[in-house]
This record gives C-alpha cells, structure tokens and sequence, in this order.
C-alpha cells in the first residue's frame, strides 16, 4: 500500500508543485489543500492531474484535522503559520510534518550553503551563485528566491553546491540536528515580519537557526549585532561590511570591494564595475565573496562575475526617464531598512511613493526613518491615513487609495532633476495577492505612461556605463 502525502498549501511560486511531484516520484498518493479555489489553481492541477498518481483535491476553504485522515506526511507551505489548528492536529496524532526546503536538505548529495537576512539576500545568493561558476563550479540557484530545487533532481550529484535562499519562516521548520549545511551566510538581520512570529525576538531566533545548521563557516555583517552575537557556533565566523577591512574581513575601501582573508587578499571588485545599482549592494558583494572564498574560489574570477550580476526583477532600478526627471523601482521592498537604502542610493530630491499594510503599526518609526531623505511623500493602501498624519508634519505629503494615484501624484510634485521612487515599505496583503503583484501594477504603470517596460530607460547612463570603467575590470589580481 502507498503512503499518502498532503500539500497544505500548494503556493504560488513552485514549492508545493515542487515537493508534490518529488514525493509522487518516490511513490506517494498526494492530497492538496488550498483555500484557492480550483480555477485559480487550474494549471498546479493540470500538472499534478498528469502525474501517475492518485491526487485528492481539497480546495477553497481551509484544511481541517480531518483532511489528515490516513495522511503519512505533511508537507507545509511557509505561508502557513504555527499557529494553525492543523499543525497541532498533526502533532497529536503523530504525522511526520515537513516542508519542501526540508525535504531537499535531507536528499541533496552535495554541498548547500544557507543565505539569509531581512534585506539582500536573493541579491547575495544570486551573486554567490554567479561567483562559483565563474570559478567553473556546478551550482544550484533556489529556494526562498522563487525556484523549488526539487525540481531539479535529475541533475543533483556529490560535487554540486547549492546556492539555497531561506526565509525565516522556513527556518523555524529546519531541524539543526538533521539539516546540516557546509555554511550560513546572513545579510543584515533587523525587523520583519513580525505579525507571522509574533515578537521581533522570535523573528531573530528564526534567522539564527542558519547558523545553528553550519558545519564549517558562517558569513555576517561586522556591524549587526544579531548575528554577531548569535555566531557561537564551532565553525569558522567570516565578517564583512562597508568599511575599510581589517585581517581577515572583506569590506570597502574607495569603492573596492576588497579581501583581507588569509589566502589571495587583494581587490576583489570596483563599484563603477558593477551592473548592480546602490553602494549598499557592494556589501552583498562582500557577503558573497566571503562565502565562495570559503568554497575555493578565486578572487579574480569572482569578482569578473559578479560584476556582470543584473539587478533581480523588482529590485532597486531605474526603470525610466523623462524630461530631466527620473523613476526608481524598488518593489521588492516590504519594511522600512530596505526603503532606507534605496533612498540614500539615488542622489537628489526623491519624491517618494509607499503604502501597504503595516508588519508592527509603527508609523511614526516609519516616517523617522525617511523624512528626511525625501522631498514629497505619496502614500497609498492601509497604510495611507495613519502614516500619512505622522508625514504631513515635515514633508509636503499626499493620500491616496489606489497605487497608481499615488503614483501620478508624485509624477505631478516632481521637476526636471528630481527622481520618484517607488519603494513600498510596508506589505502587499491590504489590496494585493503578494508583492509581485504590486510590482506588476506599478510596471503597467511605468508602461502606460513611458511606452515601455520595467528596467528601460530612456539616457539611462547605466546602460553606458559598463563601457566607461573598463579599467576597473583590467586585473582584479591587483594589490
């Protein structure tokens, strides 16, 4: 008789498909919950209905402990939180519960290195990943990023490292005594999502739990103190960060991107060389260096490929210009650090457009922390009215409903020189499905009123300046 799998929540972005046809392969029944209905998940059925397998529907409305009847396995989405009836349902009857990060720790062959943090860690993974196979290795890119790397099973094998993003709500489901990793790296760890753990020190033992899962190095930022004084493990502790290094840390120095680790110190990379947009980036450089010096890799090669790193899709861009005026996009951005550090990224007056639902109701921290580095603020979705009263006090500031009115509005405000920058700050559930869905309301946007896509922009001098600082690239072997 076959055991029988359930998918509570199948997911939007690969990992419940992911994981249902990996345990379909291992000959499993599935069962799929999901509070989507069947015509939103009508192509996750078209794929799974072709597998040889039995799969039991289970679909618009929330899961029950009676969907566990006769269940073996219980695959978790990240969306779901520890709260959930069914989680303790599952615990009392005593279903082995996992999730698809989990089950591609315990089956990979090869090497995996765990990257997280609350901001730029799909960049710093992205650039590892593209720093070791400049250096010729196998590698695998996925995770939290959006790929499910389960997927690609049929490539796996001993000498491969796995390049794997995970978020912390992934996190509180690893098992440090079972998932051993080669090495953690952490970008920055500061505030987020806190309406999922419910304080902000649950959310920090959550990112903690990486380094928990190292067996040989961990990579963190000199200057954070939550991972400075959680990296107490055995292994080896790698600092990086935007000044100047000392022995044995990777940090800047006159916009190098420079290695001061004990084998093959020297410049790593340049930012003029860089397709990345934002000095802060030069610290994911940094992070992702330390990491595949840890795995073998030379600086020279690291860095020629690492500088040919495009921006992520809604990441901090210019994605249009006109009539002296100039448009940011940054809508990967959820809390307010992210927004911090796209603002003091671009230079001039920025007329600044943000909203959405608030993580900790905090609006008055909020509009601290960015006063003063914008001209005008246009804010829209929940978060208008309440952080709207807290702006209007120091910056000429607009309200609105609907994104794309906050948008105009800030178009409306600029003038030749100045720059708009959509840079949300708070999360997409007041009006969206997630954050790509607010990103793809502000490309439709940036289409309709530039005649063009995201990411094209018109004199836009970061298309030209690839070919300015050839020699910033000459001989990354230099002092």
């Amino acid at each position: 008789m076959s055991n029988r799998a359930m998918i509570l929540g199948l997911g939007r972005f690969g990992g419940g498909l992911g994981a249902a046809r990996f345990l379909a392969r291992r000959g499993f029944m599935l069962r799929v919950s999901d509070r989507a209905d069947a015509a939103t998940l009508a192509e996750a059925r078209e794929q799974l209905d072709a597998l040889e397998t039995d799969v039991d529907w289970r679909l618009g409305a929330d899961a029950t402990p009676a969907d566990l009847e006769g269940i073996d396995v219980l695959v978790v989405n990240p969306a779901v939180r520890p709260g959930h009836p069914l989680l303790a349902a599952a615990t009392e009857r005593g279903t082995h519960t996992t999730q698809e990060i989990n089950l591609f720790l315990e089956h990979h062959p090869g090497t995996t290195v765990l990257i997280t943090g609350t901001n730029g860690k799909s960049t710093t993974a992205t650039l590892l990943a593209a720093a070791l196979e400049g250096n010729g290795r196998d590698v695998l890119l996925g995770g939290n990023i959006g790929t499910s790397l389960l997927e690609q099973e049929a490539s796996w094998h001993e000498d491969q490292i796995a390049v794997l993003e995970i978020s912390s709500a992934q996190l509180t489901r690893v098992d440090p005594a079972r998932h051993r990793v080669r090495g953690a790296v952490l970008t920055p760890v500061t505030q987020d999502h806190i309406d999922w753990h419910g304080s902000l020190e649950a959310y920090h033992r959550a990112k903690l739990r990486a380094l928990a899962c190292a067996d040989d190095f961990v990579v963190f930022h000199a200057d954070n103190e939550v991972a400075a004084n959680g990296a107490t493990g055995s292994y080896r502790r790698l600092r990086y960060h935007a000044a100047v290094p000392l022995d044995g840390e990777v940090g800047v120095d006159d916009g190098w991107v420079t290695s001061r680790l004990p084998r093959d110190p020297g410049r790593v990379l340049h930012a003029d060389a860089a397709r990345l947009f934002g000095r802060f980036h030069l610290t994911n450089m940094a992070a992702a260096f330390c990491a595949a010096h840890e795995l073998g890799a030379d600086r020279g090669r690291s860095g020629l490929a690492m500088s040919q790193v495009a921006p992520l899709p809604h990441r901090l861009q210019l994605v249009a210009q006109r009539e002296g005026r100039r448009v940011f996009g940054n809508a990967v951005s959820t809390e307010v650090q992210s927004t911090v550090s796209a603002l003091k990224s671009i230079p001039g007056r920025i007329h600044w457009v943000g909203g959405g639902k608030s993580k900790d109701g905090d609006f008055a921290g909020t509009a601290r922390s960015i006063a003063s580095s914008i001209a005008s603020a246009h804010v829209f979705g929940a978060a208008a009215e309440p952080l709207g009263a807290e702006l209007a006090h120091v910056v000429p500031t607009t309200c609105h409903e609907h994104l794309e009115q906050a948008l105009d509005a800030a178009w409306r405000r600029s003038s030749p020189g100045d720059a708009l920058l959509f840079s949300p700050a708070f999360a997409s559930f007041d009006q969206f499905a997630n954050f790509r869905a607010r990103a793809a309301a502000f490309d439709r946007w940036v289409a309709t009123e530039f005649g063009r896509g995201p990411g094209i922009a018109e004199e836009n001098p970061r298309e030209r300046r690839l070919d300015a600082p050839r020699s910033r690239l000459a001989n990354y072997a230099g002092p």
